[in-house]
């Protein structure tokens, strides 16, 4: 019984031994592993909520960006929206870094706004590798975060049923700016 005992005790033991060989192989050699943030607490008067269609989404969206006074950082699935661009261009202009990336499927679509974009020389980058880049956030002057479905096109402005958050808080900003910072990095 004890070297019964002993056995599973050694299995279980080079299970763990594996297993923390795998995660430390895959943190040191910069692929994909889960990163865990701590939870934020909101507090009142901090969320606002929007929905689409006709709800006020691509409004709030074009609101935030000319109001952004240092950067805004991207991270879209979707992105053929003309009045986003021209805000992002406008901010751009008034000198705030701005730095997007963009799925590559999405991307190379005809209505995308990249090649706008890039003209007007904002920095984006285009997801490589497997997978899509679905997320749909932007951080502005590390306070403000961005989030939802709502993909930033004329369909999900005017027919389809999406929606945003608008979340100020510092916090949670810190934590999707390391998110975007790991994105940034991987598709340079």
């Amino acid at each position: 019984m004890a070297n019964r005992r002993r056995q599973i005790t050694s299995v279980a033991l080079i299970v763990v031994v594996i297993s923390i060989l795998f995660v430390w192989e895959k943190i040191s050699n910069g692929s994909d592993a889960t990163i865990y943030t701590e939870p934020v607490l909101l507090e009142e008067n901090q969320v606002q909520v929007y929905f689409s269609p006709h709800g006020g989404c691509q409004d709030a969206i074009v609101s935030i960006i000319d109001e952004a006074e240092s950067t805004i950082d991207c991270a879209i699935y979707t992105f053929t929206s003309r009045d986003i661009a021209q805000a992002l261009v406008r901010a751009h202009q008034r000198g705030v870094e701005i730095r997007i990336i963009a799925d590559r499927t999405q991307a190379a679509d005809g209505y995308s706004k990249k090649r706008y974009l890039v003209n007007k020389e904002i920095s984006l980058r285009v997801h490589t590798g497997e997978g899509i880049m679905h997320n749909k956030f932007m951080i502005v002057d590390s306070t403000i975060v961005l989030t939802g479905s709502y993909n930033w096109t004329a369909s999900a402005n005017h027919r389809n049923y999406e929606n945003i958050l608008i979340i100020n808080s510092p916090a949670l900003a810190m934590n999707y700016e390391k998110e975007f910072g790991i994105l940034w990095k991987k598709f340079e």
